[in-house]
This record gives structure tokens, sequence and C-alpha cells, in this order.
């Protein structure tokens, strides 16, 4: 695929929109233990995207 920046915009904001709905459901109290995990690694999979696009990889 290359490097195709669109891509990875839209795969960082899918990441952080999952990291967020996962935020609010623990946040109205009906998570597990499995919502907390799925919510951190969606925030760090947003993270890795972000710095791709700005380092260019």
């Amino acid at each position: 695929m290359g490097n195709n920046r669109i891509f990875k915009i839209l795969l960082a904001v899918a990441c952080f929109l999952a990291a967020g709905l996962n935020a609010y459901r623990v946040y109205k109290g009906e998570h597990d233990t499995v919502d907390i995990i799925l919510g951190v690694l969606f925030l760090l999979a947003g993270f890795m995207y972000v710095y791709r696009i700005r380092k260019g990889i």
C-alpha cells in the first residue's frame, strides 16, 4: 500500500473513536475488564498511527 497518508489518518481517527466509546462505557459504569484493556489498546494504536503520520513512515 505504500505511504498512504489518508488511510493512516482514517485509522487513527477510528482508533481514537473506539477508545472514546470504551471510555464512555467505563464512565457510565457498564464496563468489564475487557473494555478497559481494549480502550487502552485502541488509544495506543491511535498514538502509533499519529506517530507514523508525523514521521512519514
